[in-house]
C-alpha cells in the first residue's frame, strides 16, 4: 500500500489564490490613481487663490507715508464704476496705477476684476472698479478690508457718504484663460 502526499497540490493552489489577490489588488489600486487626477484643477485653483490673496496683501502693504497704494487708491476713488468699455474706472489715476501694479504681480494668463463692496449707511454697495472680462466657473475671489478714517478720505464721494470710520472690501477677482 503507497500513501500519496497530495500537500504539494494544496500549496500550488494556495500559490495561485494569492497571486490572484495580489493582482486583484494592484489593479484596484491602479484604478483609483485615476480618481485622483482631477484633482490637480483644485490645486490650480488654490494657487491661483493664494497669488491673489498674496497680491492684496502687497498692495495693502504700508509705505514711509503710513499708507498703503491699495488705501490710497481707494480714498481717492470718486465712486464711479467701470464698465467693458471703459474697463479701468474713470477719470481714475489711482485706479489705472493700482491696475498696472495688479498686472505686473499676476501672470500673463491670469485675467481679474476688482470690486469695491461698502455700507452707503443704507445698503451694501457693490462697484467695479476695474473690469477685464467676465469670470469663468473656475474663478476665485481674494478680499480685503481697508478703513478710511476722517483724515484719510480725499474725494468728495467718501465726505458725501459722511460715517467714518468707512470698512471697505476690496475684491480681486482671478482666473485663467
Amino acid at each position: 500500500m503507497t500513501i500519496t502526499d497530495d500537500r504539494a497540490q494544496i500549496y500550488t493552489i494556495e500559490g495561485f489564490a494569492a497571486a490572484l489577490i495580489l493582482v486583484g489588488v494592484l489593479f484596484f489600486i491602479f484604478q483609483s490613481i485615476s480618481v485622483v487626477t482631477p484633482q490637480t484643477e483644485m490645486s490650480a485653483e488654490m494657487k491661483l487663490s493664494q497669488t491673489a490673496a498674496d497680491t492684496l496683501i502687497c498692495l495693502d502693504r504700508p509705505s514711509e507715508n503710513y499708507s498703503s497704494d491699495l488705501k490710497a487708491a481707494i480714498a481717492l476713488w470718486n465712486g464711479n464704476a467701470a464698465t467693458f468699455a471703459s474697463p479701468v474706472a474713470p477719470p481714475e489715476a489711482t485706479i489705472r496705477a493700482l491696475d498696472a501694479q495688479i498686472a505686473t504681480m499676476l501672470s500673463n494668463d491670469t485675467c481679474y476684476n476688482v470690486e469695491v463692496a461698502y455700507y452707503d449707511g443704507s445698503t451694501m454697495r457693490a462697484i467695479p472698479v476695474i473690469l477685464h472680462g467676465v469670470p469663468s466657473d473656475n474663478s476665485v475671489v481674494a478680499t480685503r478690508l481697508v478703513t478710511l478714517n476722517d483724515g484719510d478720505a480725499d474725494s468728495a464721494y467718501w465726505s458725501g457718504i459722511g460715517t467714518y470710520p468707512q470698512l471697505i472690501e476690496v475684491r480681486l477677482i482671478c482666473w485663467y484663460l
